[in-house]
């Protein structure tokens, strides 16, 4: 009978210590979880590009001569596949603030992240050229990028 005591008393013992051992490996685990989800949340506020690129050139040759038809791209990083772009040359002052009149909704193509290619006709000596950035990505507008949705950007072409 004291045989069968003693062997009680070591299982539990035994299963003690698993059972502590255990225990220390979860709190060592949640400690780390924890320290990772504070980590993630200094992020929720930041942008998620520090900053933006943006550039208009001409492609395929284009140069700028009345009667001619002018291909550009212009290049807005950060970019992501939701995102489009509305352009066009005229500004509709009608409208509460500025808007572009008649836009045409630009999208990157394959491959081609942030650049949104495009092309006019050159009629007379300066053609304005209005850009403006629809964010889309729910993780831009999330974070600060979303500041970005709307603006106007404008470039000027003048006939050589």
């Amino acid at each position: 009978m004291k045989k069968v005591y003693i062997l009680i008393l070591l299982f539990a013992i035994s299963s003690c210590g698993n059972q502590t051992e255990l225990q220390t490996q979860i709190d060592h685990l949640q400690t780390q979880n924890d320290s990772l989800k504070s980590e993630l949340k200094k992020y929720e506020n930041k942008y998620v590009f520090d900053n933006v690129k943006i550039k208009h050139y001409p492609i395929n040759g284009s140069q700028v001569k009345k009667g001619t038809k002018y291909y550009g791209e212009f290049v807005f990083v950060p970019d992501v596949r939701d995102d489009y772009l509305l352009f066009g040359t005229e500004r509709d002052e009608s409208k509460q603030g500025y808007e572009i009149k008649n836009p045409i909704t630009l999208k990157t193509e394959k491959g081609d992240f942030g650049a949104y290619r495009f092309e006019i006709d050159i009629v007379s000596d300066t053609t304005n050229l209005l850009f403006k950035p629809l964010i889309k990505n729910e993780l831009s507008l999330k974070h600060q990028n979303a500041g970005y949705s709307g603006i106007m950007i404008s470039d000027k072409l003048i006939v050589n």
